[in-house]
This record gives C-alpha cells, structure tokens and sequence, in this order.
C-alpha cells in the first residue's frame, strides 16, 4: 500500500507526464482491445446453439476443389454411411416470394431444415411447436416458424401469430411457432425470416448435380471431429470409384461452425489487424520507456538519497514498477472507452450476412480479461528497463560529485537510442504490411473488369418450381419477361443470365473437348457453367473475341451451343480458332456435347478475395436449360430509375413473383466490397497512430536530448559556434537514430510484405514503390520531429545557460 500510495502521489506531482502517458496507453491498449474483441467476434465465438462446440458442418474435399454444399442424394448417402443419422441436419437458405392482399410481393429469407432439427440445434421455439415428424412429409409440410425479427419487425410480436396464415410461393402456410432470437446466426445462415420443413422434390431427390444443401453434425460423446473423415472414408471411396469425373480423390472432414463462418482469407485479415495493433501497442510500450528513462534520470540524485539510506535496490524497483503499472492499469481503463467507441464503429459499418445492425463485436468477460492482463504486461514491459537503470545508480559517485539529477550516464543513452531506433523499426514495418495491404485493396477496387458495369441495371428474380414445373413453362416466362424489359422507356438493352460476374454463383462441372474420352479421366478441369440469354453479352458489354452470340429463338431440343471465355479456348485450343470445336459437360457420368459458336472476352469472375484466378466458362443459351432461378440485366443512361418499371413488369406477368436485391450494378457491387473497403481503412488507421506516436517518440527523446545538453551548446555558442552547427547537430543525432531504425524496417517489412502475399496472394504483394513511400514518410516525419527541437537547441542564450551551472 505504500509502495501505491507513492506511485499516486508522483504521477499527481507530474501531471503533464501522467496525461501523456495516459494518452498514449488508452490509445495503444484501446486499439489492442477492440481487435482482441474483434478477432474473437469473428474467429471464436461460439454460434448460439446448445453446446454448439460439438457442432460441425461436413464437407467434402476433392483434387479440383471444396464441397462447402452437398445434393440430397449426397446427403443422403452421408446419413446411411455414419452410425448415427439422426445426428445429421440437412439445411438450405432459399427465398419464398411472400403476397399479402393490396401489396406487392415480396422475397422473405427462408431457412429449409430437416427433422433432426432439434436433435442438432435443440433450440425450442419462443412461441408455439416445432415441426410434427409426419409435417416432413412429401405435401405435409405447410406449416413454418418466424424468425423473432421478422416477427417483431413485421407483425409487432403479436402474441397470436400461432395458428394464422401466409401466402408463400403461391401457397397458404399455417404459422406454428416463432424461433428465439439466439436462434439466428446470421453470420452463417445470413437473414432469415421463415423456417420451413425441408421437402425434397422427386428430381432433388435423385440428382447429384443440384448442390445448395449443408449438412451439420453433432458429435456424438466421445467422437471428435477427426473420426468424420474415417467414418465416411468408404463412402467416398465408393463415390470416387462410381463417378470419378465428380470426386477425384474425395475425402470429408468436419469443420467448426465459426471455420464455416470464415475463409481463409478472412481469418488471414483477421490475425494482421490483430498483429498491427500488437505493433501500436509496442511502440507505445517504447514511447513511455524513454518518458520513464527521462523521469529516472531526473530522479537519479533521489534514488542515490533514498539508497545511502537503507533503501534496498529490489524495494526501488518495486516502487517504480508499482508505479508503472499503476499508470498502465489507468490507462487501459480509459483504452476500455477508446475499444467501445471503435467496436461501435465496426458494429454501424459492418455487414454480415446481408443484415445491417447484426454484427456486435462486445467487451465480454475473456476479453476484458485480457484487456486486464495486456494493461499489467504493458506496465511491466515499459517500467522495467528505467526501474533497473535507476535501481542500478552508483551512490557514492552521485553524492560525492552532486551532479545534478539530470545527469545519465552512456548506458541511459544507449537504452533510449535503442528504443528510438525500435520505434522507428515497428513504424517502418507497420505502414509496410498497411501499404500492401491497402496496394491490393487498390487493384481489387479498380481492377480491369474485362466488362462495362457502368449503366447497368440488375436483379433477381427465383422461379418458384410449383408454379413453373416445366422447362416450357419456365422458358414462356422468360420470353414474356424479356420482351417486356427491352420495351421499358429508357432500356437500351435487357438480358436473362443465372449468374453476374463478381457473384461468383456459378455452377462448376468438369468438361471435355471433342476426340477426348471420359474414361480414366478423374481430374477434367472444371468450368463454370453460366445460362444466359442472347444480348448478355451485349447488355455488360463483354467483347466476342470471335464468332457470334445466340440465335434469337433456341429450341429446347435443339442442337446444343455454347460460347467459351478467352481462358478456356487457349487452354483446350491453343494457337487454333475455338469456332466449330465440340465441348461437353459431364453431368452424372452422362456427356453433353455442345458446339462453339464463340469466343468472349475473360471477366473478372469475383470479388472474393479468396479467388485468385480467373476461371474457365461455358456460356450456354438459357433456353435449352431454363434454371428456376435467374438475374435480370438491363442497361439504360439512368440505371437508377429502371429499378421501380422493372418491379411493375414482374407484377403484372405473375403478381406472386418478387425481386430481390434489386439495384444498379454499382450498389450491388458496394455491397460485396463494403467489408474490404472497412478493412483498408482500418489498416491506414492503425498505421497512421502508429507513424504519430513513432514521431512523438523521436520529438521526445531529441527534446530531452537538448534539454541535458543545454549548457553545452550555450559553451559552444559563447565560442563562436555558428547556430546552424547546433542545429546541424541535433537533426545529425536524431536523424542518424532514424535511419538505423528505418533500415532495419526496411527488411522487417519486405519480410512481411511476403509472408502477407502468402496468406492473401490477391490482397497483399511486395510493392517496392509502396515501401519507397513508406521511407519517404518516415524520413519526413523523423525530419519534423527533430526539426523543433533542434531550432530551440539554437534559441539557448549562452550566458543564461551558463548561469544556470
């Protein structure tokens, strides 16, 4: 208690210090903390299911990619091949078109569930049942749960939803519960607003190629998720083995729920922040070492008092480090203030699943724990250095020459120097890793797209399959849906397609070319698959590289056509026209031959950043394969306004149809890129506080510099040194400091800058005029640092300097 008593009355003696100080530690603990909370948010925190750590989702692994979704007969086949089937829920995120009288229809978020939902999430509804066993039944299974949301939102938690109706995809549905608020997860699932009993369709049920279906276990007592890929590995051997071109070298796992949540590339960004605030809380941590080092030496005369009498060595560094770690614990109670304020920036700005406001990053018990332990650990790694130095004085020497008590010795320079030049050295490898970050956010954002998004209209629009069983009927709609597009006012062009570039919803088949045979061949390259109809690719403004598009009318029996991008002509084709040439796609073991009718131009396929290459596409005319699921594009001056004329069409063809995200191209592609966007600014921002505190650091270390060589210079000035040779000097000894620190960051951040390109090829890659850069604002910064207090070391006035020894 004495020891703190102390430590409080010296910080309230030096209050210009104490607010320094606690400046700094808010901001450098306050920037550590909200990434600790944020990282855990995104990588560790459990999904709000009972016991949701014995949650995994199965996947599937072949040589030519990651099965995240699986085809009912492939769930299927799961179930009867694991001991325990009813551990096994099959889940779909689908939309219903939702009409209610004197409205229009609109898309409602849909979650498809099987009957182990309750073994799985056992999650009880807040209102009402669960689905009955009988309710799963093929034509039984009118019934649905609202989300708490969607009835909060939509309904005003109305206590009698129990028993009343909607109409969903042009069926009544009765409501029998609503869900509880920690049901949903819309990290995972996305928005949802109804659960609905799964009912697979008769050609669902027998189709390997029609994927959009999760499959989640509960693990058993005693399994772990290592034992799923023993458990299922004949079964994949048998896939394998039936359909090499589907699953060459198949295999499953499990995976946790929150490395569902997360790509690779997204834990990847989620660990640099998290080391880029380490990095802040570092030069931080040297900053008040060297204001630490300047106290101790101020207080050498005292310390060497105190010592002569009785004071132990071991009881001085117990006071200062009491003290330290006083300052520390203040200053991380203030970083709590600073971490709340940037959680709640992240919690306004994020988006995940497509549900604004349902991303909370909270300062829970782990995290203000470790906020606790980082604060203490601060204290102790910034106080013990000056409390041994000053522990260290020699008393004898101290009493007997009374020096003052600003004199250090070179062991108290060389520390401070070493921290200046380690400042220097985490700010250099700080703004390296951000300039090559935000280089790759850069070519994300204004990379060549290899099509025209300007003026460009789109949205999507599900088919509902009870209304359209057929493909003739499909394809009468989209004629009649095409037809009256192209004759809005202000539509220069309209086309149907069932995937946009950058959305990255392409389905992905093996293909052969003409003379190659399917057997023995286990690893075809797989395309991507996109039905489109014949001004697609007018209407994005994708070049044909060669032939032609579409005819006008494609018969559904007709001969089967296809148009290639430029990657997959040269990769089947090299050096010869792709014109003529016959492609297949292999579907279930079965082969559809298509001929080439063209060659467009490649285009940018994603804006994952996890995609780092461009794919190989076949383009095949949406009427011979009319999808129960497409987008409409439609090219005008004024995207903006065809939005509301395309909503009216759609109503007047089928007043039960509804669109959804419905926008211009360049809303849409906001959208997906938002989160990147937060990414780069928060990379800038950590950089930025950490070029600042490196530069107040260095300003410091010089100030006091000058402040103990104060009588030298007014000796030197009273001799006829000339003022510019003061000033000469003190810039020399604080840039001279920098340059070994920016030298050392240099390779500090080349090294990062390679590691972070391994992790994220498209977002981060060594940039030499980034790092160029880098130094140039370092040296900058380093330059105005020293600048004023080398202009104050020429201000001395010789005589008062004197005077004052």
């Amino acid at each position: 208690m004495h020891d703190l008593r102390f430590a409080l009355r010296s910080l309230a003696k030096t209050p210009a210090y104490t607010c320094i100080a606690l400046l700094t530690l808010a901001l450098g603990i306050g920037v550590n903390t909200s990434m600790v909370s944020l990282v855990q948010t995104l990588l560790f925190r459990s999904a709000p299911y009972p016991g949701s750590e014995r949650l995994v989702v199965l996947n599937g692994i072949t040589r030519t990619g990651r099965l995240f979704s699986f085809s009912p007969t492939e769930i299927r086949e799961v179930r009867e091949a694991l001991p325990d089937a009813s551990s096994v829920l099959t889940v779909s995120k689908i939309t219903y078109p939702w009409t209610e009288p004197g409205r229009p229809a609109e898309q409602l978020e849909a979650m498809l569930v099987s009957r182990e939902l309750m073994e799985v999430f056992r999650t009880q509804p807040l209102l009402g049942r669960l689905p009955s066993p009988e309710e799963y039944d093929d034509g039984r299974n009118q019934v649905v749960l609202l989300s708490e949301s969607f009835w909060a939102s939509r309904f005003g938690s109305a206590p009698d939803m129990v028993g009343r109706t909607l109409r969903l995809q042009g069926e009544t549905v009765t409501i029998i519960g609503v869900m509880p608020a920690r049901f949903d997860y819309p990290m995972l699932w996305g928005r949802t607003e109804v659960l609905r009993p799964i009912n697979f369709t008769p050609d669902q049920q027998n189709t390997r190629s029609y994927r959009g279906f999760l499959a989640v276990k509960r693990l058993r007592p005693g399994e772990s998720r290592g034992s799923i890929g023993a458990q299922l590995a004949g079964l994949a051997a048998s896939q394998e083995k039936a359909f090499p071109n589907q699953y060459p070298g198949l295999r499953y796992e499990g995976i946790t729920l929150n490395e569902a949540v997360m790509d690779s590339v997204g834990r990847a960004i989620s660990w640099t922040l998290l080391g880029f605030s380490v990095f802040i809380l570092l030069i931080a941590c040297a900053n008040l070492a060297n204001l630490q080092l300047a106290r101790a030496t101020a207080a050498l005369r005292e310390y060497a008092i105190r010592s002569a009498l009785g004071a132990s060595r071991t009881r001085l560094v117990r006071q200062l480090l009491t003290e330290s770690i006083v300052l520390s614990v203040a200053g991380g109670l203030f970083g709590l203030l600073v971490a709340l304020w940037l959680n709640d920036l992240f919690e306004k700005n994020v988006v995940i699943g497509g549900v604004p406001g349902s991303f909370v990053v909270p300062l829970d018990g782990p995290v203000l724990a470790t906020a606790l332990g980082v604060s203490i650990a601060t204290g102790l790694l910034f106080g013990v250095v000056p409390a041994l130095f000053a522990s260290r004085v020699d008393v004898n020497l101290m009493l007997k020459s009374g020096a003052r008590g600003s004199t250090a010795g070179r062991g108290h320079h060389r520390m401070r120097s070493a921290l200046i030049v380690g400042e220097v050295f985490l700010a250099v490898v700080l703004l390296g890793g951000a300039a090559v970050m935000n280089r790759g956010f850069d070519r994300l954002l204004h990379r060549q797209l290899g099509w025209d998004p300007s003026h460009v209209a789109v949205s999507s629009l599900p088919i509902p399959e009870k209304q359209y069983p057929t493909m003739q009927s499909r394809n009468v709609f989209f004629r009649k849906l095409e037809d009256r597009l192209v004759q809005l006012p202000g539509v220069e062009r309209a086309a149907l397609t069932t995937s946009l570039p950058l959305f990255d919803y392409s389905a992905n088949r093996p293909v052969l070319t003409d003379g190659a045979s399917t057997a023995g061949r286990a690893e075809n390259p797989v395309a991507s698959h996109v039905m489109v109809t014949r001004d697609y690719f007018a209407t994005l403004g994708i070049p044909l590289l060669e032939g032609r598009t579409f005819p006008e009318n494609v018969a559904l029996d007709g001969p089967g056509l296809a148009i290639v991008n430029a990657s997959l002509a040269r990769r089947f084709w090299p050096g010869q026209s792709a014109i003529g040439k016959r492609i297949a796609s292999i579907e279930e073991n079965n082969t559809l031959w298509r001929e080439v009718i063209g060659v467009s131009a490649d285009v940018e396929p994603s804006a994952n950043p996890g995609k780092t290459s461009t794919p190989l596409v076949v383009y095949r005319p949406l009427a011979q394969e009319p999808w129960g699921y497409v987008n409409i594009v439609m090219r005008g001056a004024h995207p903006e306004t065809l939005v509301e004329p395309m909503r009216r069409v759609i109503g007047e063809i089928d007043p039960e149809l509804a669109l959804e995200q419905a926008g211009t191209i360049q809303q849409q592609t906001d959208t997906i890129l938002r989160n990147i966007l937060i990414v780069a600014r928060t990379t800038l921002g950590l950089a930025a506080l950490g070029l600042v505190l490196a530069a107040v650091g260095v300003y410091g270390v010089v100030s006091n510099l000058v402040a103990q060589r104060v009588t030298e210079f007014g000796i030197r000035l009273a001799l006829g040194a000339l003022p510019k040779d003061v000033f000469g000097d003190v810039l020399k000894r604080g840039l001279s400091l920098a340059a070994v620190g920016l030298v050392l960051g240099i390779v500090g951040a080349y090294g990062l800058g390679r590691f972070l390109s391994s992790l994220m090829p498209r977002l981060a890659s060594p940039d030499p005029w980034g790092l160029a850069l880098v130094c140039f604002v370092l040296l900058l910064a380093t330059l105005l640092a020293c600048w004023f207090p080398a202009r104050r070391a020429t201000k001395v006035e010789p005589m008062s300097a004197l005077r004052s020894e």
